[in-house]
This record gives C-alpha cells, structure tokens and sequence, in this order.
C-alpha cells in the first residue's frame, strides 16, 4: 500500500517479475503459433465459421470435433491475453526503473491484440491465405519485441560495463542475415498458402505453383544460410566476441539443420500434416534464436565489468598510508 505523501506509484513490479511474465507470454505465442498451424491441418478453421461467436447460435461450441479444437485454440489466445496486458503495464511500472522496456511490451501488445482482430477477419473471409499469412508473421512480430525486452530485463544489464562496438562489417552483415531470414519466414507463408493444408475444404488458396514458391522460398533460406556463415567469418577476427556469441552460433546451426531437413522431407513426400506442424514448430525456434543472435551481437554491451568512474577517481586521488616508521633500536 501506498503511505500518505509517498510519490511511490500504487503497482509496481519487481525486475525478475516482469522477465518472468515476458517469458510465460513468448512461450505462449509460441505455443499458440504451432497450436493455429495444427488447427489449419487438422482442417478446423472454420470449425466456428464466426468471430468472436463461434457460430450465428453459440458463443461456444463444441459439437463438433473441429469446433472443439477451435474453440480450444480461441481459449488458449485469450488466456495468452492475460500475461500480455501485464507485460504492458509492467513496463511502465517496473521497480527499479529500467529504460528500453516500454517500447517492446506495447509492440507485443498491440501485435497480439491486432493479431486476434486478423483472426477474426481471417475466419470471416474463409480463410483467405493473405490473412492467414499476415496472422503468422504477426506472431513472429510479437515473439521478437517480445525476446528484446527479456533480454533488456535481465539483472546484469544494470551493471556498469564497458562498451565494445562491433565492425561496420559485422554490423552490415547481422542486419543483411536477419532481412534474410523474415525473407524465408514470408516465402514460407507464401508455400503454406499455396499448399494443400488449407484449414478448410472451401478455403481460398493462392494460385502460384507449388513447386515454384517452394524452389523460391529455398533459395531464400540458402541465402540466409550463406548470410550466416559470412558472419561466423566475420566475427572471427574477434575472438572475445566470437566467444560470447559461441552459444548461439551452436544453436542456430543445430536447428537450421534440422529445420532443413524437415523442410525436404515433407516436400519429397507430399506435405504430409505431421511434418508440416514440425516445420511451424521448427520455424519458430529458428526464429527465436535468430532474434537472440542478432540482439546478443548488435548489443553495446561487453560481459567485461568496469569500476565506476568515481571509484576510479578516487582511488587515483587516495593517498597511499604510511607504513609507521619503525622504532629506534636502543642503546
């Protein structure tokens, strides 16, 4: 409670408490992102053909088998809802007071909310694989204002450190690898909307080959791939920076191989739904660790601690004490 004459806001939010609630609401739109992708595959998209009503005579309904897992999956985003709008308002509430927090807690929360409004246009429209596209990159969105501000709260961020700028070189080649990889996450939703997975028999689907978005959309991962290992080159010629980074670099590389291999799987053998849920899965871990990887590398940041400039100075200005001069051997 607030004392009289106290300016201490009425709500606060400690530090650790607010990173926690930014993780649950990550890992919640990552869950909700493979949770819709299922949806679409098991073809109950428009098992409620209404929003926010499931249908024109229930709100809820589970009648069905598909209007089940709809319903389950519109349960699941608005519990999701809950962590979100306190993320936001934490931001503006976190105690100590902690700088870059409230720009990325209002772009997950505008993205999650404007992603439940595409939701309802997208159920609306049968479908239409445009609103179904933007649905996921705008979870993509979320999920990476989301892990900056994770990574902007924690507890070590608040010490004084000394800052190492990275290369033009490295910086120009970080931001050519991310542009990159949204190129492979859009061409991918492009392949999904030109695909047999629709999330209903009378959904719309683009009218591009499959075979030639997907060739385009491999040319585009290739590139990022390429991207990627022009800065693991790159980045060699510091090795302190090389090491701090060592952890993502194993990371990306580990799950760009899998998501691979998923990725010619599944289309050597005819989109089977399982392999395309994997890949969506596969997908968002990959850009998860994108997202950490650029950050942790553009970051001004060293993991070298430095006094404080005043400590500094008063330590140069401290007179060194005296040892006491030893006494007079006697007579």
């Amino acid at each position: 409670m607030e004392h009289e004459g106290s300016s201490r806001p009425r709500f606060t939010m400690s530090l650790r408490r607010y990173r926690q609630i930014a993780i649950i609401t990550v890992a919640g739109v990552c869950f909700l992102t493979v949770a819709g992708a299922i949806v679409r595959l098991t073809g109950s998209g428009l098992g409620c053909d209404d929003w926010p009503n499931c249908n024109n005579e229930r709100f809820i309904d589970v009648s069905s088998t598909h209007a089940a897992i709809e319903q389950v999956n519109r349960l699941v985003s608005g519990l999701v809802g809950v962590p979100t709008l306190l993320m936001a308002i934490g931001a503006f509430r976190v105690r100590p007071a902690r700088r870059g927090l409230k720009v990325p807690s209002l772009v997950v929360l505008l993205s999650i909310f404007g992603n439940g409004v595409v939701g309802g246009f997208a159920v609306r429209g049968d479908l239409h694989p445009f609103l179904v596209q933007s649905h996921f990159l705008l979870a993509m969105v979320s999920i990476a204002f989301g892990l900056v501000a994770i990574r902007r709260a924690r507890p070590e961020a608040t010490m004084s450190r000394t800052v190492i700028g990275i290369t033009p070189l490295v910086t120009r080649l970080m931001l050519v690898f991310g542009a990159l990889m949204v190129a492979s996450l859009v061409t991918g939703t492009v392949v999904t909307g030109a695909g047999p997975h629709a999330g209903d028999e009378s959904a719309r689907r683009y009218g591009f080959d499959i075979s030639t978005v997907a060739e385009i959309h491999s040319v585009t991962v290739w590139f990022a791939v390429v991207a990627f290992l022009a800065v693991v080159v790159a980045l060699r010629r510091d090795r302190d920076l090389l090491a701090r980074l060592s952890g993502h670099i194993s990371t990306w590389m580990f799950i760009a191989v899998v998501q691979g291999g998923i990725g010619y799987v599944q289309y050597f053998n005819n989109i089977p739904a399982v392999l395309v849920a994997a890949h969506v899965a596969g997908a968002t871990a990959l850009w998860v660790v994108t997202v950490q990887f650029v950050h942790a590398a553009l970051e001004p940041m060293a993991t070298v601690d430095v006094p404080d400039e005043h400590e500094v100075h008063t330590a140069e200005t401290r007179p060194e004490p005296r040892m006491p001069a030893a006494p007079a051997p006697s007579a």
